[in-house]
């Protein structure tokens, strides 16, 4: 199943969008079997003026509607302004990205067999999750090949 869904994460990059080289639907489809009522509040106002309570449930909604981003930090309302230019606009695939590396970097990676990964750094990962850490890191890494960077 594993093997699987690397192959498709692969075989996607080229047409994912805003992921930084990432699938789109990868990381949405782990998002969205989150509870985010169990992570910290921390009010964030999106791009539809809609407070949500936390990073978590904020990348739900940018998953669900690619529009909405982050306007800002803090509930709706709070700004004293809601014009922000592009660049103070948090695009939501990278609250989602962020998230991501939250929840990894909270987790173990459980050892897989037959899943290495050489990224473009010229390392390779025991695994998927390895890979998913060290990119929280480095966000221009990609994946190279399958396997081993030797072979």
């Amino acid at each position: 199943m594993r093997v699987h869904w690397m192959i498709l994460l692969c075989a996607t990059v080229a047409n994912a969008q805003n992921f930084n080289g990432g699938d789109s639907t990868w990381y949405c489809g782990i998002l969205a079997n989150e509870n985010c009522s169990i992570h910290i509040a921390e009010p964030r106002c999106g791009t539809d003026l809609i407070t949500y309570t936390n990073m978590c449930a904020l990348g739900q909604a940018h998953c669900k509607d690619t529009t909405v981003n982050q306007l800002h930090m803090g509930p709706c309302g709070d700004s004293g302004t809601t014009t922000r230019s592009p660049e103070q606009i948090v695009h939501g695939s990278e609250l989602v990205l962020d998230f991501q590396c939250v929840v990894l970097g909270h987790r173990g990676c459980e050892p897989a067999m037959n899943e290495k990964i050489c990224g473009t750094d010229g390392i390779t990962y025991q695994n998927f999750c390895e890979y998913e850490k060290a990119r929280c890191m480095h966000r221009d890494l990609h994946v190279a090949k399958l396997g081993d960077c030797s072979a």
